[in-house]
Parts: structure tokens; C-alpha cells; sequence
């Protein structure tokens, strides 16, 4: 069975969400359950200024076990966030250096108002940079909008990246633009041109299919998919943790096939604890964790989760330690309201 490794950045992708601005005494609370879950990389935050850069001190001087967990940061091609973030990481046994990539001509021209070359030798300066440096840990890369760009901006990129001994690359969907279809496509294509790259998904969820192009990048055979806790990030927000986790966990096609570290049980307590932490609560309706996931008002429904509540629940809200309720209205079952009354 191939294990799927999980790459969580509910701490630096997710607190870009509108009210979801973490604090670092609140990223402390946050971070030791992360790595407690077993999550394989964590990603804290970027280095840019003083007040960040107390902050890797903080985690790093912590009583945090780190043995099994990469801390991540990712970092723009700029050279002196590059030496503010790579003396940060030294302070970890394992660390992951993000750099932040242009993956599409859409950025190269409208975002920095630039020429492909330009950016490659920015991108080679940056890589030249860490080579001469004595940074210790694992240096990965994340093409940014890399779902607009075209596949050979990509290859020549990830050819660059992989001369410096770049192996661990991410494709983002930055705009989350993506379908599933194009998901596969993209990552078969990749896979096949670099079968020594290890290739990884971030997706956004503005068309609402973040979990659904994460899941088929995992058919087609990315090792590690980004996320956050409860799907948070800025505008409509990242793939879901728990619900990508939950695919993996139960239906058959996949965990006869893919394996992880995680326990879909802590894993919701985990996400509880979040939004405790943030005093804030998932929207109602939001699958697994919102107030309305196991509940109902419908007759034909509720006569049959009474009855066998496998008849109309996929997940047994039990076995995740949340609890199942009914609602009463017109729509609802006379004789459950009676044998509730």
C-alpha cells in the first residue's frame, strides 16, 4: 500500500482566511497537537522581520518533540528572506526551506512585470544562494498558479529545480481554478517527465473541488497533498484536512489501496480544538465537523437511521466521537416525534 503523506499549513496558508489570524501564543497551542497527530511536515510561517523570527526561536527553544515532524517555511525568492529563513530552520533537525515558485506566465508578466529569463535567474541566484549557505535541512519548491501555466514554463522550471537537487515539488492551484480532470492530467504528464521528483498538490477551493482535485491527484499519484484544519485559507479556502483524510479512511477504493499516519478520530478532535482555540465555529452545514453534518428533519430519513442509521449515514458520527440529532418540523416523521416526546 502507498502511504500519502500529509503537509499541513493551517498555520501559514490557513491564517490568511478573513478572522483567522493566529496569534503566536495560539499557533503554540496549535502546533504540539499537529505534530502529536503524526502529520509529516508543518508549515509555521514565513521569516520575514524580527517579530517572525522570535517566533521560530519560540517553537524551536520549546519542549515541542520535533523527531518525526519536518517545520516548513516557505520563502520568496528574495535573498535576504532567504538567509533570515534558512537561520531560522538550522535551529530544527528537520526542516523544510518552501521556496515559492512562478509557475505560470500569468504571474511572470502581471504579478512581477517581467520576462521568463528574469525570473529564471532569479530562481537560479536563489538556488546558487542556498548552495553556498549552511543550511542543513530539505529544500523544496511550490509552483505558484502552476495550474495556469503552461507545461513548458513547468518543465523548464522543474528542470532548473531538480539540476540544484530539488526533488520535493508542489504544484498550487492558486486560484483554484482546477477540475479533477485537469488534476490528472497535469500530474500523469509530470510523473512521467520526472519520475524522480517527488510531487505534491496545493489546492485552493474557490470552485468548491479542492478535496476532489487533491483526491485525484492522489489517483494519479502525488505522494503528499497540502491542507488545513477544517478546509480554512483565504478566500473560499484550501483543501480540507479531514474531509481528504475521511475519502482515504472509508471508502473502499482507497483504503485498500493508500495508507497514512493519521487517525480520523483525532483528527476531528483536533480540528474541535481549532476552532475552540479561535473561538470561532465551521460553518453549520460543512461536512464532518459543522453543527448540521449528522442531523436531519426529514421523515423518510429519520424513520430510517431509527430503524439502522447505515441507511442514510455514509459515517457513523459515533465512531468520530460526535453525536447525531434530529430536528422536528413539518417535514419530520410523526412517529419519531412521538417516541421522542
Amino acid at each position: 500500500m502507498k502511504k500519502i503523506s500529509f503537509f499541513d499549513t493551517t498555520l501559514r496558508d490557513g491564517e490568511q482566511g478573513i478572522g483567522h489570524l493566529l496569534s503566536n501564543d495560539k499557533k503554540l497551542k496549535l502546533l504540539p497537537e499537529l505534530v502529536n497527530l503524526g502529520v509529516g511536515s508543518i508549515e509555521i510561517g514565513m521569516v520575514t522581520d524580527e517579530h517572525s523570527e522570535k517566533f521560530f526561536h519560540e517553537v524551536a527553544t520549546s519542549d515541542i518533540n520535533f523527531d518525526n515532524t519536518y517545520i516548513a517555511s516557505l520563502c520568496r525568492l528574495k535573498l535576504d528572506d532567504i538567509r533570515k529563513t534558512i537561520s531560522a530552520l538550522n535551529r530544527f533537525n528537520k526542516s523544510k526551506l518552501n521556496l515559492l515558485c512562478v509557475g505560470s506566465e500569468t504571474h511572470i508578466s502581471k504579478k512581477f512585470g517581467s520576462e521568463k529569463k528574469d525570473i529564471f535567474i532569479m530562481l537560479k541566484d536563489s538556488l546558487e544562494y542556498i548552495s553556498s549557505s549552511n543550511y542543513n535541512g530539505k529544500v523544496t519548491a511550490i509552483l505558484e498558479d502552476s495550474s495556469r501555466g503552461s507545461f513548458q514554463l513547468l518543465e523548464e522550471t522543474i528542470s532548473l529545480l531538480t539540476s540544484y537537487h530539488v526533488y520535493d515539488i508542489c504544484f498550487a492551484d492558486t486560484t483554484g481554478c482546477l477540475t479533477p480532470l485537469y488534476m490528472s492530467k497535469l500530474i500523469t504528464h509530470f510523473k512521467n517527465k520526472f519520475p524522480s521528483v517527488k510531487f505534491s498538490v496545493h489546492c485552493h477551493n474557490d470552485l468548491g473541488l479542492a478535496v476532489a482535485n487533491s483526491i485525484s491527484a492522489i489517483d494519479a499519484g502525488v505522494d503528499e497533498v497540502q491542507v488545513t484544519l477544517g478546509g480554512v485559507g483565504e478566500r473560499c479556502g484550501n483543501a480540507s484536512f479531514e474531509e481528504i483524510l475521511a475519502i482515504l479512511y472509508y471508502r473502499n477504493e482507497y483504503k485498500s489501496r493508500f495508507k497514512t499516519d493519521i487517525i480520523m478520530k483525532k483528527l476531528i478532535e483536533l480540528c474541535n480544538f481549532y476552532y475552540d482555540v479561535i473561538n470561532k465555529k465551521p460553518y453549520p452545514n460543512k461536512p464532518l465537523l459543522g453543527e448540521y453534518a449528522f442531523s436531519t428533519c426529514a421523515g423518510i430519513h429519520q424513520d430510517g437511521i431509527k430503524k439502522s442509521p447505515e441507511t442514510y449515514e455514509f459515517i457513523n458520527p459515533n465512531d468520530l466521537g460526535l453525536e447525531r440529532k434530529f430536528y422536528f418540523n413539518k417535514l419530520s416523521s410523526n412517529r419519531v416525534c412521538q417516541q421522542n416526546l
